[in-house]
């Protein structure tokens, strides 16, 4: 594929924080963190950090020179210029404490990714749901076609194995996470949003409206030779952008009628979809072919083709990179069809991983699922996230939860906070079981293996077996492949 003749590379440089030389992360491992932590190692900035987990984040910092500690220390600090803190890290965080008695400059995450990204031509996406695919994609068009952008993301890109990248060129692109509020610290100058639903409401006092008035707040911050982009199918949204003036340069798009970019004629083939693109202001039609099932992707690939001819990359090169997306992993993650031997007789399962942790999310995967394979048995091993997502959507948990087959429910994962009456696994068991489609499976299993033979009797030879969830669910995925079935 040629490089449009407009796109020509050239370095982009920026200024450097010249009186910041050693940046601590603490929470190091995050999605978020690891990626801003990479762009200032690329950029030559001495970074360390800590963390209570390794993982995929942590192993590539560690292969680039990061020193990294496994617990949390007030010797982790010394000559320490600048303290990054994620969201998820308390103020009674020991490094916290000694970098205020060290009167260490203290920063949140977004407020480094802000001054990171400050001398860029900057995209965010934001939104509900969908933010990470959408960034990998529009990151992933950029990139085929010649712009080199720097990019931080949520999930790892599949084959290059990228969650972040410091490139050449003015474009940043990012997700911008909405879950603190601190994405209103963002700057960019196009922002998407892809979606406005109740999730993250814990931090805002379980009031939807106050998250509608953080994003309009946020997308009036956009500059007036900006742009905004929109999914005009979600409710939220329609509102937002018809009851307030917001900016005088918006772009729709989604299926309703009256998107200005308009999807029509969706059908989903197998693992592939195809759509048609109506850009209705040049009344120009566009056949568009994903390797990817689900609506919901058509939406992420429609975002990213809008913003990606915003800025003039041709349609046929667009849709060219998107049909060789090839996905992120932990969404919709096929990880292969396995054999194993059960009373001497040889089934087959397919495994699939997937991050969706809301309800909205849960039911897409399920929904897709039985579109692609309508005659399978679905066994769900679901790991909650956040005592407080839980008793906040926990009727709508209930219902989506009840459209699999077998359900194993695993016991909430934390992340970080303090327990919940009502909010627990024990108490979604009992919501399901009563609700009366199905009987959950919850038990107090020593370890993953325990899991992998309980679920071993529930296997027919005709099976979805899908791992789901934002904690640390992936080790029972990782675990089945690395031992292919086998006990």
């Amino acid at each position: 594929m040629k490089r449009n003749n407009f796109l020509k590379k050239v370095n982009y440089i920026t200024p450097k924080m010249d009186n910041i030389k050693n940046i601590h992360f603490v929470g190091i491992g995050g999605s978020g963190m690891g990626g801003i932590a990479y762009i200032l190692v690329k950029k030559g900035y001495k970074v360390s950090g800590s963390d209570i987990i390794s993982n995929t984040i942590t192993n590539n910092l560690i292969s680039l020179g990061v020193k990294i500690y496994f617990q949390h220390n007030i010797n982790n600090i010394n000559n320490v210029n600048v303290l990054v803190v994620s969201s998820a890290i308390k103020n009674n965080n020991p490094e916290i404490i000694a970098a205020k008695k060290k009167n260490i400059i203290i920063i949140s995450r977004a407020k480094m990714l802000f001054e990171i990204m400050r001398f860029y031509y900057g995209i965010t996406i934001t939104g509900s749901h969908g933010k990470t695919t959408t960034t990998a994609m529009i990151y992933y068009i950029y990139s085929l076609l010649g712009l080199d952008p720097t990019f931080i993301n949520g999930g790892i890109l599949k084959k290059s194995e990228l969650y972040a990248y410091l490139g050449t060129s003015k474009y940043f692109i990012t997700e911008a996470d909405e879950s603190d509020a601190s994405f209103i610290n963002l700057r960019p100058i196009i922002n998407i949003i892809t979606n406005i639903e109740d999730e993250h409401l814990d931090f805002y006092q379980n009031n939807i409206e106050i998250l509608k008035k953080k994003f309009l707040y946020f997308l009036k911050k956009i500059p007036f030779y900006g742009c905004i982009i929109v999914c005009i199918d979600n409710t939220s949204i329609r509102n937002l952008i018809k009851n307030n003036l917001i900016h005088n340069n918006i772009i729709t798009y989604g299926f309703s009628k009256d998107a200005d970019v308009r999807i029509y004629n969706y059908q989903q083939n197998g693992l592939k979809s195809k759509f048609f693109l109506l850009k209705t202001k040049e009344n120009i039609s566009l056949e568009v072919n994903l390797n990817l099932p689900g609506y919901h992707n058509v939406l992420n690939a429609t975002a990213a083709f809008t913003v990606s001819s915003y800025i003039g990359i041709r349609n046929k090169d667009i849709l060219k990179a998107l049909e060789n997306f090839p996905g992120i992993k932990r969404r919709f993650d096929i990880l292969g069809t396995f054999k194993y031997k059960k009373n001497n007789l040889i089934g087959n399962v397919i495994l699939i991983e997937d991050y969706g942790h809301h309800p909205t999310e849960i039911n897409i995967t399920i929904n897709t699922i039985r579109t692609v394979w309508p005659r399978k048995k679905i066994i769900m091993i679901f790991q909650p996230h956040r005592y407080s997502r839980t008793i906040n959507l926990f009727n709508k948990f209930i219902r989506v939860l009840s459209n699999v087959d077998v359900l194993y429910i695993l016991n909430v994962y934390s992340a970080g906070e303090d327990y919940i009456i009502g909010g627990d696994s024990i108490s979604l068991f009992n919501g399901i079981k009563n609700y009366g489609k199905i009987i959950p499976i919850f038990g107090i299993w020593k370890n993953y293996n325990e899991i992998i033979l309980s679920l071993y009797s529930k296997l027919t030879g005709n099976d979805i077996l899908l791992i789901q969830g934002a904690g640390d669910i992936n080790n029972i995925s990782s675990l089945l492949v690395k031992k292919k079935f086998k006990l």
